[in-house]
């Protein structure tokens, strides 16, 4: 039983520290880790879901897709939001809308505010992934556990030279 414990407690250890690289390190190879901190998608997309989204090109988006954009400049927070018209005047903008709202949203969304499309989300989970954004979520996520990991490898290794010394020292007494 101790074993299962402790084998179980690694793996969370493990899981935790996965996920924040993921967050932290995500958006430099395409991929962000949001929550969503509005109704506005309610109820597929809850408040305090997580999404994760993908980078696209902005031609693949089609009606109906889930997106996440900036609505109008960089300074602004992201918005997740889904599809519900693509125009092309003089240049490609999609119309998007909350499911949770009666209308549509009151602006488009020029491709270049596009941050990317959603791949899947979860309930609730956002809530953590924005912790883990913190100072004190990254200690508890990747310096705490780290420390964990590397104080259980010492840990081992000193075990395993005490008990060779031991052996050792039992040869020398046996002779």
């Amino acid at each position: 039983m101790k074993k299962i414990v402790e084998y179980l407690c690694f793996t969370i250890v493990v899981l935790l520290m996965i996920a924040a690289v993921f967050i932290y390190l995500g958006p430099h190879i395409g991929w962000r880790v949001d929550a969503v901190l509005s109704g506005s998608m309610g109820p597929e997309v809850k408040t305090g879901s997580l999404v994760v989204t993908h980078s696209v090109d902005a031609e693949e988006i089609e009606v109906g897709d889930i997106i996440t954009f900036y609505p109008n400049t960089a300074e602004q927070n992201m918005v997740t939001h889904r599809v519900i018209g693509v125009g092309h005047s003089s240049s490609l903008y999609f119309e998007t809308q909350g499911d949770a709202n009666e209308d549509p949203d009151p602006f488009t969304v020029p491709a270049r505010n596009l941050v990317g499309k959603v791949s899947f989300h979860m309930s609730y989970w956002g809530y953590f992934a924005e912790f883990l954004k913190t100072p004190l979520g990254f200690l508890f996520a990747v310096v705490i556990p780290g420390s964990i990991i590397i104080a259980v490898y010492i840990i081992t290794i000193w075990r395993a030279v005490a008990r060779n010394k031991k052996q050792g020292r039992d040869k020398v007494i046996n002779q």
